[in-house]
């Protein structure tokens, strides 16, 4: 991809939004009238005022606190959607299953039936509305990045109908962006992903999601006094960050991150050259002491900064 394709996606992130497929996504339905407070204290984020047309991102967590599987959660009148990594899917269910006691609660894997796209930037606040109307089977406003974003859930079959629907040119361009692309563009803008920046081996704040991803407000939920304490009386040891490396030459994923003394602190687990000539950004894992904005530090041997 050209260097002015992919200003033309940085673009459509800033001022409209990006659309991309995610067939990384499988899908868990959630049935029954006890669904949504069930649901609810299994997970990270609060589903506690949403109504159908409404979503969430979140976490299902262990007790420990540590991650099971990243969440994105579609709100209809009659079942939640729950959209999640497909090799997690089982283990989902399982992990659900076993917190079914009285309430009325259908589980049911229906990765088949359902195709998600994933928005993010500003322009994105209107595609739920847009995107029902092109026969989305659910859709909603959803920021996971800061950025702004939206969830949209499809039968497989519309989904690309829907896409060539819902992209436009112009001002606040709808745009699709391929895989390598979003790879580049999540890097500059801070935004890990799930398999390769963080997975079950990390807490929400090592991945630096808990202000998208995690309610410190709501009630009960399964892991959440270890979540709670981790930010309230404590901190993890370590914090992903986005980083601004010197030099044009490529970083390779696990490049070691010293701070100036030369002592090891971390390690990079993405990587992507940047719209600034000279620089690479990354995204890494530095010891929590040097996560500031702003530290000086080496990665592979060369000048950045904790960006």
């Amino acid at each position: 991809m050209s260097e002015n394709d992919i200003a033309t996606l940085r673009r459509a992130l800033t001022e409209g939004a990006l659309l991309l497929r995610a067939p990384e996504l499988g899908t868990l339905s959630v049935r029954g009238k006890d669904r949504q407070t069930w649901l609810n204290g299994m997970i990270t984020c609060d589903l506690g005022p949403l109504k159908a047309g409404q979503g969430a991102y979140g976490f299902a967590v262990a007790k420990t606190g540590k991650m099971l599987a990243e969440l994105r959660i579609l709100i209809e009148d009659d079942r939640i959607l729950v959209g999640a990594p497909r090799d997690r899917i089982a283990t989902l269910v399982e992990h659900f299953d076993h917190y079914v006691i009285m309430e009325d609660v259908e589980l049911e894997d229906v990765s088949e039936e359902v195709a998600w796209i994933v928005a993010h930037g500003p322009g994105a606040k209107d595609l739920g509305s847009l995107a029902r109307a092109h026969g989305a089977l659910a859709a909603a406003s959803v920021d996971m990045s800061g950025k702004g974003g939206a969830l949209l859930a499809f039968e497989p079959k519309d989904v690309d109908t829907a896409l060539g629907r819902l992209e436009r040119k112009g001002s606040a361009p709808l745009l699709l962006a391929d895989e390598a692309a979003w790879d580049a563009l999540r890097v500059e803008i801070g935004l890990g992903r799930w398999g390769k920046d963080f997975s079950g081996e990390n807490y929400p704040q090592e991945a630096s999601l808990e202000a998208f991803a995690v309610s410190f407000q709501k009630g009960c939920y399964l892991g959440q006094e270890a979540v709670f304490m981790l930010q309230n009386r404590g901190h993890v040891k370590k914090k992903l960050v986005p980083i601004s490396i010197e030099g044009d030459a490529e970083v390779p994923a696990s490049a070691e991150i010293t701070d100036p003394t030369g002592k090891v602190i971390g390690a990079v687990t993405s990587a992507a050259k940047g719209p600034e000539a000279g620089r690479v950004l990354a995204l890494g894992y530095v010891k929590y002491k040097h996560a500031a904005k702003g530290t000086a530090i080496s990665v592979a041997g060369r000048p950045a900064v904790v960006s």
